[in-house]
């Protein structure tokens, strides 16, 4: 396999270079960090680790962080996997409403989310002023029902869109035969759909668990009381700066164990349950009528308006006068909108030019690594997936702490610039590309290539004559998903940005943690239009499939 990249060395130089690039600005800061982590200059030195399992504060993070992810990875599952086989498999009204979800979930900041719930939930929220005449108060949102409850909203989406399109891959005569031969359907669920569904189920809990583990948004808002590993790695990085680093580099590297275990776990079991079936021929949807209709219709109705509560809530309060952290609803101001508008331009324009310059170099980047890992097989590229695949399972904050461990002294020092904030965006965001990319190669067949350039057009006209056009509306879909998704990107910002380079979800991050809700929901509705409107653009009027499940 090698040999076909000898044969063509642009190829192996483009290789060698992404190769290079992904070494040096993620292997290399990840190696440095859980270098300094052991070593002090003493020598070996595994102090941290020792204080990090014998004190108790440290481990019930640890602790916290394993049943949170536990936690939130269940009821995602038992969410969006049963409301995937709900629309996979049956045919009622408002059953194209799901179509939207990973639309509307996948976007919304997580910072936005929590904001919004503290006004529905919170003491002082909605649901609880509306109690107060019964004499009836809600447990407190911020505690362990309120954390799973609100991450579980912000993650389903993931074991939705993994179960759905597993569901959908399906043959419908594996089924039909099992049913041809007396077995009830429950067998037939039991012993053939789910085994062949194992590996779309895995993969949706891979996800919702590495980032749930990896989540700062959510927790930092809800969890005061519930201190989880991501937020007590950006406390201790703060506490830290200028002192002894080896208690953060400590707890970033077990999170980005806990992150390679995960993955670890499930490639070993999604390589023994690989099934070959016929795709495109997934059983039809099943006409339901009576009384499941009725539950299947109030159940997707009712999770797309809690997955669509946020942004209603969000638009209310911008416009709600308030006293300190009072909310007056009912009555209406101009005020948080004029003065987000007077005092936002600098936050916008920085979220603006980072998403777009991370967007452009991911999206390239991406398509190179995807031609290369699908088409051009060898020890080197093998490589190379292995390095796309690792930021998966790396948490924004771990991230940015690794970047600033390495790249703030040296020969190239980027800490305090705006190009350190936009590569943590594109290391963060390439793999989504990279794997939007790969599907439309696998069906691209090898022949169409050979056909081109046994007519003398060289390998790399026949990628831009043949290859890109097969890729590209994957490849755009996934950069404009890249791009509305760096905009809320909070997790590495928190870490990385400077005086000068606040961007929007740190402003409403601050807003939140001042208590001022209204200036909060403000910025929150200018993020969210400068989100969803080209989003708009993309999904209806250049009819690009956001979300994959169509």
């Amino acid at each position: 396999m090698l040999g076909t990249l000898r044969r063509d060395p642009v190829w192996l130089a483009l290789a060698i270079l992404s190769v290079s690039i992904l070494a040096y600005f993620l292997l290399w800061p990840l190696v440095t960090m859980l270098g300094r982590s052991l070593v002090t200059e003493g020598g070996l030195d595994f102090s941290g680790y020792i204080r990090f399992f014998t004190q108790r504060s440290y481990r019930d993070a640890l602790t916290n962080t394993l049943i949170l992810g536990a936690a939130v990875t269940i009821c995602s599952m038992i969410v969006g996997g049963g409301l995937a086989i709900v629309a996979a498999r049956c045919r009622f009204p408002f059953a194209g409403l799901v179509t939207v979800l990973p639309l509307v979930t996948l976007v919304i900041p997580d910072v936005v989310v929590a904001a919004a719930w503290i006004l529905v939930l919170g003491k002082q929220g909605l649901v609880n002023s509306w109690l107060m005449p019964l004499g009836i108060e809600l447990p407190s949102l911020y505690s362990w029902w309120g954390l799973v409850f609100v991450m579980t909203l912000n993650n389903y989406v993931y074991a939705f869109v993994a179960v759905f399109v597993g569901l959908k891959s399906m043959d419908r005569n594996l089924e039909e035969a099992a049913q041809s031969l007396g077995r009830p359907m429950a067998r037939v669920i039991a012993g053939v759909t789910l085994p062949m569904l194992m590996p779309s189920i895995f993969a949706g809990a891979l996800i919702v668990f590495t980032h749930v583990i990896g989540s700062f948004g959510v927790p930092a808002i809800l969890g005061a009381r519930t201190p989880v590993l991501a937020v007590k790695t950006y406390h201790e990085f703060i506490s830290e700066m200028g002192g002894n680093p080896q208690m953060q580099t400590t707890m970033a590297s077990l999170l980005v164990v806990l992150g390679a275990i995960a993955l670890l776990i499930q490639k070993c079991v999604v390589e023994r349950r690989q099934f070959q079936m016929e795709s495109g021929r997934a059983p039809a949807p099943l006409a339901i009528r009576g009384w499941l209709a009725s539950a299947a219709t109030g159940s997707v109705l009712l999770i797309v308006a809690l997955s669509t509560l946020p942004a209603l809530v969000v638009i209310v309060t911008a416009f709600t006068p308030s006293f300190g952290p009072v909310l007056q609803y009912g009555d209406f101001t101009f005020d948080h909108v004029r003065h987000v508008l007077l005092r936002a331009p600098q936050p916008l324009y920085n979220s603006l030019m980072l998403a777009t310059a991370a967007t452009i170099a991911g999206t390239f980047f991406a398509v190179i690594c995807a031609y290369l890992i699908v088409k051009r097989r060898s020890a080197l590229t093998h490589t190379l997936e292995v390095l796309v695949t690792l930021p998966l399972t790396i948490a924004g904050t771990v991230l940015g702490i690794a970047l600033i461990n390495t790249f703030g002294s040296g020969t190239l020092v980027l800490t305090g610039t705006w190009m350190i904030m936009a590569l943590a965006y594109f290391l963060r965001r390439v793999p989504t590309s990279v794997r939007a990319a790969i599907g439309p190669l696998h069906n691209l067949r090898d022949s169409i290539e050979e056909a081109s350039m046994s007519l003398g057009v060289n390998p790399i006209r026949t990628f831009f004559k043949v290859v890109l056009p097969v890729v590209w509306p994957s490849v755009a879909a996934a950069a404009v998903l890249m791009w509305v998704t760096t905009l809320s990107e909070l997790s590495a910002t928190i870490v990385l940005y400077f005086g000068g380079m606040s961007t929007m979800p740190i402003e409403i991050f601050q807003q939140v943690d001042s208590d001022r809700m209204g200036l909060a929901c403000a910025y929150s509705l200018l993020l969210l239009l400068i989100i969803f409107v080209p989003l708009a653009i993309a999904r209806w009027g250049l009819r690009l499939k956001i979300g994959n499940i169509e």
